[in-house]
């Protein structure tokens, strides 16, 4: 009996004294994010591959996409994508209208990354699908220049 005592008040003891010299982890002002994690690697939503670029530009006109070349093959890609909740709210939208797609990790310069970072953090704000689209149109447009 005075041994589970003697734990008890050591535990609960150490929890006292721990809690006076621990920091509020609620306080948003002293933390510092490490990463954030909304954001992951670079997600090309691909909607075709074409041996020929009359083929890959007409699927690209018709679905306001981009063609990339990389010397053999013209891909489609509807959206670039970092964020998690944008990458859900496309696939909802394809789905939702059909489209097929093909998700594939790509990689850029960190330059497109930190202005693609800006634009999604505005189409994760909106909730008007016209205005997500048109911000997907100025990504892939920010993309194609390089």
């Amino acid at each position: 009996m005075k041994n589970a005592l003697a734990a008890i008040l050591a535990v609960v003891a150490v929890i006292g004294l721990g809690s006076l010299f621990m920091k509020n982890s609620s306080d948003p002002v002293d933390t510092i994010p490490v990463s954030n994690s909304t954001y992951q690697d670079l997600k090309a939503f691909q909607i075709g591959a074409y041996t020929n670029v009359e083929s890959a530009n007409h699927e690209a006109n018709e679905k306001d996409a981009l063609v990339v070349s990389d010397g053999k093959y013209y891909y489609v890609y509807k959206a670039i994508l970092s964020n998690t909740a944008n990458i859900e709210k496309m696939i909802n939208y394809l789905n939702k209208e059909n489209v097929y797609y093909y998700i594939k990790n790509i990689d850029s310069s960190q330059n497109f990354k930190d202005e693609l970072y800006k634009y999604e953090e505005m189409m994760r704000q909106t909730t008007s699908d016209i205005a997500f689209l048109e911000l997907n149109k100025r990504i892939l447009a920010l993309y194609e220049r390089g």
